[in-house]
């Protein structure tokens, strides 16, 4: 049997609705791309000491994450082996063992069986402590950090996947003197909305909205940043960076701008830690990076994008601090941050309306196609393969749909796939 054409739906310039607002499709991602590559769960600032544990999820399964008795980070599934009640309810925390409310089976920070309650009741060979701890995530791995963990043994290798990001993770790690940050020390927002996750994935890296949408907090931003006055026609740009990876360069500033950016001393700290190019690396490069399917990272905090519905989207913001800064420069992040993207703020409340509005427009089924077409055609490739172009254009929203088509087409039951795509092979002209 042929395999049905997935083209037919998610096009270069385009996507069809249905991959916003079909269910079955909603599904279909959960396994194909979700249990299926790597995914962002945590940092490691969150579970520094033994007995730290953090409940995240893969997609939609509960995991924790926990520092062992020898230091080892462990991540486990969320679910006790009797009877399927989640361990652990708290979202952090210290604790040396995990009970399970249910029957009080007792698990070790490693996802060792310790203990089952009312143990008398259980005959000889009826509990296996060895094969009934919790399951693990065997394949995690981090960088600078962030720890990504997939649920598949033929994910392709963790270094190869993070691949062209690392650089835009070292510019952001590196404006601390130690080069280590803190995620959510100093504050988490949660946010849902009422919209499919991948709104949020193509507006973490939107450029194009920013002088229209966010037109005050950009005037207000050319206070202290003038060059932000002159956002649309900045000479910087987006990249896809392979694998779903993309990043949109906000502004870069010269040697001069960064001077008057940012306290000298500060600057002279960088330097004496890090080195001449690397500091001012660190302080001249503004972006917002996505490392497919569910991870951002922004000026002043980390994001993560967890599906719940087709129709349904958290989104937790973990402010970040820089480790062996000077006091007001975290203050300043603090403030900074507020100011676009708190409750209150600027610029994240209304992103929220927008994607919220999106999938209501979704419900116009008459108007078929989602257009990423703006810059297609002057889009540039270079001599490794890296795409880009001018940062309000859509190479950075085309990006993730390289590796989103090549995850929903392949390791996949056909009939299932006919069946869920029933637009399959239909191609129509989005150019122009």
């Amino acid at each position: 049997m042929n395999r049905p054409s997935f083209d037919g739906l998610s096009q270069a310039e385009a996507n069809h609705i249905q991959l916003y607002s079909d269910p079955q499709m909603f599904e279909l991602e959960l396994e194909q791309i979700f249990y299926s590559t790597w995914v962002y769960i945590a940092h490691e600032s969150e579970v520094p000491e033994v007995g730290d544990f953090k409940t995240t999820f893969i997609g939609r399964m509960p995991v924790i994450l926990t520092r062992g008795e020898d230091q080892k980070i462990n991540v486990l599934i969320n679910r006790c082996t009797h009877r399927g009640s989640t361990v652990c309810a708290e979202e952090r925390g210290n604790r040396q063992q995990f009970v399970c409310p249910y029957h009080a089976w007792t698990f070790n920070l490693d996802g060792g069986l310790d203990g089952v309650g009312l143990p008398s009741g259980y005959n000889d060979g009826e509990i296996d402590y060895d094969v009934l701890s919790l399951q693990t995530v065997d394949r995690w791995d981090s960088y600078r950090g962030f720890i990504f963990a997939t649920l598949s043994a033929t994910a392709r290798p963790f270094e190869q996947n993070i691949g062209e990001a690392k650089k835009y993770i070292d510019y952001y790690c590196d404006l601390s003197p130690t080069g280590e940050i803190t995620v959510g020390k100093t504050g988490i927002y949660k946010q849902k909305y009422q919209g499919n996750w991948k709104i949020q994935l193509e507006g973490s890296v939107e450029g194009y909205h920013v002088w229209h949408t966010h037109k005050n907090a950009v005037d207000v931003m050319a206070r202290e940043v003038p060059l932000m006055k002159e956002y649309p026609r900045l000479p910087v740009k987006a990249f896809d960076l392979g694998y779903g990876h993309n990043v949109i360069e906000n502004y870069t500033l010269t040697d001069e701008q960064v001077f008057e950016r940012w306290p000298k001393e500060f600057v002279d700290t960088l330097i004496a830690a890090h080195g001449v190019e690397r500091a001012m690396n660190a302080l001249r490069h503004r972006f917002n990076l996505v490392l497919f399917p569910n991870f951002a990272l922004l000026e002043y905090h980390v994001r993560v994008i967890r599906p719940m519905a087709v129709d349904q989207t958290e989104v937790r913001t973990y402010h970040t601090s820089l480790v062996g800064a000077p006091a007001e420069m975290n203050q300043r992040r603090v403030r900074e941050h507020e100011f676009f993207y708190g409750p209150a703020g600027f610029g994240g409340p209304d992103d929220y309306v927008i994607f919220d509005r999106i999938q209501r427009g979704y419900q116009a089924s008459s108007a078929e196609w989602v257009l990423f077409n703006r810059g297609y055609k002057s889009e540039q490739t270079d001599p490794d393969g890296i795409r880009s172009g001018q940062h309000t254009q859509e190479t950075q929203q085309r990006a993730p749909y390289y590796e989103y088509r090549r995850l929903m087409s392949i390791s996949g039951d056909e009939n299932r796939l006919a069946e869920f795509l029933p637009h399959a092979g239909k191609q129509q002209e989005v150019s122009g």
